[in-house]
């Protein structure tokens, strides 16, 4: 970035969905820029150029991150991809966004964190969530006491992944899509469960204790798992994730004093409403417009590169690494493998 006011200038990894939502969500911005687009196949790199207006088009993700207009590298490939694409990266130069989950295990993100240390680059996880103006205040009211010491979270994030017999077992449309494929650390725990666990480390910390168990599908991940969580000083976390049913997506932080209610869907939250005892309900509202939500993530890199950061302060990447070690224990005690591991 040439100076503080100047765009930031984003180089899109990989023109899939999820960077369609993205792109979606940046676009708008005045402060940032859709620059480039790399992808194996030039012509879906062009037509994700032509849709948010990147004047750069690459046919390879080397020439994407050689390219020294770049300030920010979004990482938008499949989970098995990502230490691959965020270290070619980060050897060029470029500040990175990878998106969750940051890796397929543990040691994986070990060597990417060392390597963007040693390299003195800026890394964060595209933990998009936890950037919410709504999540960071129930953060902030939570610690402050607003319900007292807290002593419980309950969160859900699940969806129906595709139609089901009478037994309710999947009917796969594609099994070789990422939801379903193990070849791509497909399951619901690293698609939409590494959101539940974030959470619940966002408000308590590393567990102490884990206790999970999971209902496997016919390509052998999970599609419906249940997480407990046992925290320092008794607290604990009560969490399912899935790809079999429509969840509630709420989240609800109970204390002593009352509870706080993120409500559906707590991951895209537009209000909150805190419960305390002796006080009348209190809703914060947050009626953004964006779509997904995505800016806010954007917008958060660009303040940690324009302050000179080399990593949020939102989602540290010692605190990627805990959540990370998490789930590589939710993985052991359900069973979960991949074949690329």
């Amino acid at each position: 970035m040439s100076n503080e006011y100047s765009p930031l200038k984003w180089g899109i990894l990989g023109p899939g969905s999820i960077a369609n939502r993205f792109g979606d969500d940046v676009k708008p911005l005045s402060d940032h820029q859709i620059y480039a687009v790399g992808s194996r196949d030039v012509a879906k790199a062009t037509k994700y150029a032509e849709k948010y207006g990147a004047p750069k088009a690459y046919g390879s993700y080397e020439e994407l991150v050689s390219d020294p207009d770049v300030d920010a590298v979004y990482v938008a490939t499949p989970h098995p991809y990502h230490k691959e694409h965020t270290l070619l990266a980060l050897r060029a130069g470029k500040a990175v966004l990878c998106e969750k989950p940051f890796t397929v295990n543990l040691a994986e993100a070990e060597e990417v964190i060392a390597e963007a240390r040693a390299l003195n680059v800026f890394l964060m996880e595209g933990m998009w969530s936890r950037c919410f103006p709504l999540l960071r205040k129930a953060k902030e009211l939570v610690a402050s006491g607003a319900i007292g010491k807290p002593r419980l979270i309950e969160a859900d994030f699940g969806f129906k992944g595709g139609d089901t017999d009478e037994d309710g077992a999947l009917k796969l449309g594609n099994p070789d899509g990422r939801l379903f494929n193990p070849a791509l650390a497909g399951g619901a725990l690293l698609d939409v469960g590494v959101y539940v666990v974030s959470l619940a480390q966002m408000f308590f910390g590393t567990p102490e204790k884990i206790a999970s168990l999971s209902t496997f599908g016919k390509t052998n991940v999970d599609e419906n798992t249940g997480i407990l969580l046992g925290f320092a000083g008794g607290a604990l976390g009560v969490l399912h994730t899935s790809l079999q049913v429509n969840t509630a997506q709420k989240a609800t932080v109970l204390g002593s004093n009352g509870r706080l209610e993120v409500h559906s869907p707590w991951w895209c939250p537009k209000s909150l409403t805190v419960y305390a005892s002796g006080k009348e309900p209190e809703t914060i509202k947050d009626e953004f417009t964006g779509g997904s939500g995505f800016q806010f993530e954007a917008q958060h890199v660009a303040e940690c590169l324009r302050a000179g950061l080399k990593e949020s302060p939102l989602i540290t990447l010692d605190e990627t690494l805990a959540i990370m070690k998490t789930l590589d224990t939710i993985r052991t005690q359900i069973g979960l493998t991949y074949p690329m591991e």
